[in-house]
């Protein structure tokens, strides 16, 4: 566009009459005119003189980067001998929104520095500069400019400063400061198609905004929303979208202007070559032909990828605990009436599609201040792990008729096994989506990581219509209640079936003390035994004592022990699981002789030995990503296949918060677990579907390595 731009502007110049007088230049949009800061010169030395704009109200002209569309200021200088110009010392710009695409430039006034240098050999007591000047001047449509600019300067044998002194010092405060406040470093990364910048600051002093102009076009997309994320108090990071030119040629580095709400900075970095080195070529083949359509389609693909995925999540067997009561609840109140299941069913869409989104928001609220998580922030929280195994144990007591009335421990919450009213099934929605949030089904890696490097509006959009999803088929049996008809008929049987839901949900008990054991050690297990002695107790307690034939004292006392016991115990279990997470030093990863701890220093090692690598990302608390270890990851088959090809394989455990894991994944646009990548001597780097069989893990590796 730009090119197309520069010929049209230089074809209209001859239709215009061309200003040919010494300085000012006038024209209806802008006064220009050529100063020098000195009266007289030296020669031998080097002065600086500016080309000055005055621009009329609400017109702009461009930076040496114009953006997606414009033109720069261009200068041809005319000098005696002896005498030469060194190069436009830009200030900072601004950028200008003009119907979605983002130029960089200047309003109002702008003084362009331009070095002189006068050799000593210069002989003349009088100096002339002429330049002939060139620039694009927009408001609602561009005009061309140029004009002949020049000036006298006298050369003698001290320095003589001249009456353009304070507009000289304005206009190097309008220069970017060549000194960072912060250490920068950055990394190139082909797989997102981003450069990502890093800043660490030793006195925590960051930006809340940040914004970076690339000096040359065809390297960062002007268009695309550059994502500023906080890491910690001291660090964030600002994500680049490569311009599509780039991405065909990748340079060795950055250069160009930073720019906060403090100040601007030039910037001139080195991509680091561990990140060159393993993103020279991505291979992704987790997308489904279905999904890269989708993903294609921008933000209408995004949702309705989105609600594939919190569809698929009903199958997972994340949510099947929660799901399994669902059913039993439809069961049960099957002969109610079609405005009963409807405010049922709308109930718990809306416990659904408003946790995803309050989960969505706590996570973009919390990484906005510095936190530096993702998806399935929650399930790496031994408080939050803790909370879920008493209120996932009660209700299994439940179930099993330890006690009958549901209590008011957690709100509405407790009425979920018991009744089906309609605060009960926004409850059971709010635990549909909490438990089944991290899972990273089919469709919802790719998704989710989009989401999360939006903007928060997109993000919560997203995530709010993956929780829609997740609740399509129970809002879709509520809508027409015949459908139910299709399930089994109400009966003795359901008591059993009961019943055995209450195992279920203790399986989902023993499965969460695994990832407490996991994130805190024995000492973490404990704690958690001890909470659930503590609330065993206090469900016998008031399922004995607090039964409506009982006593109102009776009843007083039950509810006010086991209360006492089930709040004590948790608080217990929070203290001590917290504590036992805080000690824990054990490794990351449970080596069977053939995984090992993943590092980026492992990774670059051994693909600089030229051996290729795999790398797990996973956590306990994922199913997904424990089904696949079974089914593929170690099995013999697979296991035979890594060893015949020498692939290292890694394991990174996300189980606990670990902040390079997190990185990692958002470098390959994931929020969460599981994430499965061959790296290649080459620099090769493929990415594989989330779902694996040994098939898919033999023909990867085919592929890769042969």
């Amino acid at each position: 566009m730009n090119l197309l731009l520069r010929i049209f502007c230089y074809s209209a110049i001859g239709l215009f009459v061309q200003v040919l007088s010494a300085s000012p230049v006038k024209t209806e949009q802008a006064t220009v005119k050529l100063v020098s800061e000195l009266d007289q010169v030296l020669v031998g030395e080097t002065f600086e003189v500016a080309v000055h704009f005055e621009l009329e109200s609400h017109w702009h002209i461009y930076w040496q980067n114009p953006g997606s569309s414009g033109l720069p200021l261009e200068l041809t200088w005319q000098l005696p001998d002896g005498v030469s110009a060194g190069a436009i010392r830009w200030p900072a710009p601004q950028r200008f929104d003009l119907g979605g695409y983002i130029t960089y430039g200047y309003e109002d006034v702008v003084t362009f520095i331009v070095p002189i240098d006068v050799a000593e050999s210069f002989a003349a007591d009088t100096l002339r500069l002429e330049v002939d000047a060139f620039w694009l001047i927009c408001k609602e449509l561009c005009l061309p400019g140029d004009g002949k600019l020049s000036i006298e300067v006298a050369v003698g044998d001290e320095v003589e400063i001249g009456g353009s002194a304070v507009m000289f010092e304005h206009a190097r405060a309008s220069l970017p400061s060549a000194q960072l406040p912060w250490n920068v470093s950055a990394r190139l990364d082909l797989a997102t198609k981003e450069a990502v910048l890093t800043l660490n600051s030793e006195n925590g002093a960051l930006p809340t905004e940040l914004y970076f102009y690339a000096d040359a076009e065809g390297v960062i997309d002007p268009n695309a929303t550059q994502l500023f994320t906080g890491i910690s108090k001291q660090s964030a990071k600002l994500r680049l979208p490569l311009d599509s030119l780039f991405l065909e040629a990748p340079a060795k580095g950055l250069t160009g202007v930073l720019q906060s709400e403090s100040g601007s900075w030039q910037l001139d970095v080195v991509f680091s070559d561990q990140a060159r080195a393993t993103t020279t070529k991505v291979v992704a083949v987790q997308s489904t032909g279905l999904e890269q359509r989708l993903l294609d389609m921008g933000l209408l693909g995004y949702l309705a990828l989105a609600f594939l995925g919190g569809l698929i999540l009903n199958v997972m067997p994340c949510v099947l605990p929660v799901l399994s009561l669902k059913v039993f609840s439809l069961l049960k109140h099957s002969g109610q009436s079609k405005q009963q299941a409807l405010a049922h069913g709308l109930a718990y869409s809306a416990g659904v599609v408003l946790s995803f989104i309050a989960l969505a928001g706590a996570l973009f609220a919390l990484r906005a201040v510095g936190e530096r998580i993702g998806w399935g922030f929650q399930l790496q929280n031994p408080n939050f792990v803790v909370a879920l195994v008493v209120v996932f144990f009660l209700f299994g007591l439940n179930l099993m008729g330890v006690f009958e009335i549901g209590t008011r421990l957690v709100g509405a919450d407790a009425k979920v096994a018991q009744r089906s009213d309609v605060l009960g099934s926004f409850g059971m929605g709010v635990l549909a989506a909490v438990v089944g949030a991290p899972c990273m089904g089919p469709l919802v890696a790719s998704v989710s990581g989009i989401a999360v490097q939006a903007n928060i509006a997109t993000g919560l959009l997203i995530f709010g219509m993956m929780g829609l999803g997740l609740a399509s088929p129970f809002l879709l049996l509520s809508i027409f209640p015949k459908l139910v008809a299709y399930l089994p008929k109400p009966g003795v049987w359901m008591e059993s079936f009961k019943q055995f839901m209450g195992f279920l949900l203790m399986a989902a008990v023993v499965f969460l003390a695994l990832v407490v054991g996991r994130q805190g050690g024995v000492d973490a297990v404990f704690a958690i035994l001890v909470v659930l002695l503590l609330t065993g107790m206090a469900a016998w307690i008031y399922g004995r004592w607090a039964a409506p034939v009982k006593s109102k004292r009776a009843k007083v006392i039950a509810i006010l022990l086991s209360t006492s016991l089930v709040f004590g115990g948790s608080f217990y279990g929070i203290q001590s699981t917290k504590a036992a997470y805080d000690s824990f030093r054990g490794d990351a990863v449970s080596v069977d002789g053939q995984w090992q701890a993943w590092s980026t220093e492992r990774v670059k090692s051994e693909l600089a030995a030229g051996k290729p690598v795999f790398i797990d990302f996973t956590a306990t608390w994922c199913l997904i990503c424990q089904v696949n270890k079974k089914v593929a990851l170690r099995t013999d088959e697979t296991t035979a296949l890594f060893k015949d090809y020498g692939v290292v394989t890694l394991e990174a455990d996300w189980t606990r918060y670990d902040e390079a894991i997190t990185d990692e994944l958002e470098r390959f646009g994931r929020s969460g677990v599981p994430l499965y990548v061959l790296y290649a001597p080459s620099g090769a780097v493929t990415v594989l579907p989330q779902s694996l069989t040994n098939g898919i893990l033999r023909e990867a590796v085919e592929n890769a390595l042969n």
